[in-house]
């Protein structure tokens, strides 16, 4: 595939720009004519067919007007390196275009994971009946602020990074919303504990001890992912999908043993502590997309 950078750069015009517009119509309108597509972006129809035949033969744009996500994210040298960017964030390089600001977005969502992280430790502690020095309630104003800084700081390289920067922004505000999530999840799971008196026993409390822990495990290999690029991890992560989904199957079956109210108590955490998990694959897989351009599966819920 070609390494030539086909998105416009800050400041530039003429056939480079054109291109960019060509991508970005195909990508927000799905254009079912080339006629179509050429009133979209305001060009000739001979001039928007030597410009997709260049996106084509680069490999950005396929067949039926579709953009190729992978090509997309491999070819445009603003967003496909969050890391060892070779300038400060947000200076003004040579050419006019400012520098990638993924480190600093980035090193936001770290923060933000770990006090989301926290909330979900006091979430497990709560059910096991242990202290904590910070209940996920207390924590929840921390993780509020630093969700906001996070998206303050991308609504800033969204209008510093010309498109499809701001494509790359979307999915780390998406990551940033599942990790808000996550910090809810834990709230809830904290205050359900909270309201019931009886405490659950024996295998079934075990096994919730287990998914608790399957969890945090989880998170780790997101944190991995995101934060240290550690993209062979995510074949780890999801063995461990797998098995948590086989758990928590299992688990409903013991459930039902239990007496309605302890029932309903345990199967709203066993569902909060499902979707914590989906929210941190779900992460874990846009941090893959972004670091390589390829979007994996993961097991439906």
């Amino acid at each position: 595939m070609s390494r030539r950078t086909w998105q416009r750069p800050l400041g530039a015009g003429g056939r480079d720009a054109t291109r960019a517009q060509v991508v970005e119509a195909i990508d927000r309108t799905a254009p079912e004519t080339k006629e179509e597509l050429a009133r979209t972006v305001g060009i000739s129809e001979q001039y928007l067919s030597e410009l997709l035949q260049e996106l084509k033969g680069d490999g950005v744009v396929r067949k039926g007007y579709v953009v190729d996500d992978a090509a997309l994210y491999e070819s445009s040298g603003h967003i496909s390196k969050l890391y060892d960017s070779d300038h400060a964030v947000g200076e003004i390089v040579s050419d006019g275009e400012t520098a990638d600001r993924g480190t600093e977005v980035l090193e936001l969502l770290d923060r933000l994971e770990t006090v989301t992280a926290r909330q979900y430790d006091a979430a497990r502690a709560a059910f096991l009946g242990e202290p904590v020095e910070h209940s996920a309630k207390t924590l929840e104003s921390l993780t509020n602020e630093r969700y906001s800084a996070v998206l303050a700081e991308l609504k800033s390289y969204t209008l510093t990074t010309d498109w499809p920067g701001n494509r790359v922004a979307a999915d780390l505000s998406t990551i940033a919303t599942n990790l808000e999530i996550v910090g809810d999840r834990a709230c809830f799971i904290a205050d359900v504990v909270g309201r019931e008196d009886t405490d659950a026993n024996g295998i079934v409390g075990e096994r919730m001890a287990d998914i608790f822990a399957a969890g945090a495990e989880i998170n780790d290999y997101f944190s991995r992912i995101c934060f240290d690029c550690e993209l062979a991890v995510h074949d780890n992560l999801r063995d461990r999908e797998e098995t948590v989904h086989r758990n928590l199957d299992e688990l409903f079956e013991l459930v039902t043993a239990y007496d309605p109210d302890m029932y309903g108590y345990l199967v709203t955490i066993t569902r909060a502590l499902e979707r914590t998990i989906y929210y941190w694959v779900d992460a874990a897989e846009l941090a893959v997309q972004l670091h390589s351009g390829l979007r994996p599966e993961h097991s439906e819920i």
